[in-house]
Formats: C-alpha cells, sequence, structure tokens
C-alpha cells in the first residue's frame, strides 16, 4: 500500500491530468464513503481517477472517507480501501490522515474528530463534505472537530 502519511490534505484537490479514452464498459468507480456503524478510527485518502470524466474528459483527484469496525490502527482502516483503490485503477493513492467516526444510524449523526499517530491529522471539513455529498448520508447530521485522538 502506497499511503504518505506525509500528503497534504488540501494538496491535490481540484487537480487533474488529461488521458485519452473513457472507462471500460465493466469498470466500477469505488464510492467515496464505507463506514461502519458506531465509533471507529477512520482515514482519509486521495486518488486520482483512472479513466476520464466530465465533460472536459479529464482524470480528476478526489477523496474518499472509510472507516473499519476492529480497525486497532488508522493502517487497518485504510489498507482494504488502498488496495481496493489500486486494483481498480486508481493512481496517486495517498492517505492524507485520519481520526475517529462516531455513525450513529439511529440518531442519523455523523461526528468526524481527532486524528492518527501514523498519518496524522486529516482535514476533517473535507471529510465532512466528501459525507454529506454521498446520498446515502442526505439526512444525517455531520459534525467534525479537531477534538479528542
Amino acid at each position: 500500500a502506497d499511503a504518505d502519511a506525509d500528503a497534504g490534505a488540501g494538496a491535490d484537490a481540484g487537480t487533474s491530468t488529461s488521458a485519452e479514452g473513457g472507462a471500460p464498459p465493466d469498470w466500477t468507480p469505488v464510492p467515496s464513503v464505507q463506514i461502519a456503524p458506531g465509533q471507529h478510527k477512520y482515514v482519509l485518502i486521495s486518488a486520482t481517477e483512472p479513466y476520464p470524466s466530465g465533460t472536459n474528459q479529464r482524470c480528476y483527484t478526489q477523496f474518499f472517507v472509510t472507516s473499519k469496525d476492529g480497525a486497532h490502527y488508522h493502517m487497518n482502516a485504510a489498507e482494504p480501501y488502498v488496495e481496493l483503490l489500486q486494483e481498480r485503477g486508481y493512481r496517486d493513492v495517498n492517505v492524507t490522515g485520519g481520526g475517529r467516526i462516531y455513525f450513529n444510524v439511529e440518531e442519523k449523526s455523523i461526528n468526524i474528530f481527532g486524528f492518527s499517530y501514523g498519518f496524522g491529522l486529516a482535514d476533517h471539513a473535507i471529510s465532512k463534505e466528501v459525507v454529506e455529498k454521498d446520498e446515502r448520508y442526505k439526512d444525517y447530521d455531520v459534525t467534525w472537530s479537531n477534538d479528542g485522538y
């Protein structure tokens, strides 16, 4: 897994690279959010799409938020998603930081906070934005703070 703990969270935002052609018909993009109910370690990952998209046919860099039930370290939350992104052809995959995420299904709330010793502090504002853009969480109250571990 190519996880760069020193990458700046905002450094790749909105950047793009040119590429020819589109995605093959059997290719499925990786969901930008995969979080487990409860309170778990999470990581914010940036990666560049493998195939051009949009009207100008560019490969955009996007962010992903993932947490994993039972992850003892942030690396345990990161590794499966980093591997999935790489398997699907995403490039420049970087773990930009980590923290904790409390996903309360009953109360329809998601609280993003804390930091990772291994990857540093994630930009929780970006993580919040990624979660809020996911249709599955449109009715959720999503909050963040840099407090806590």
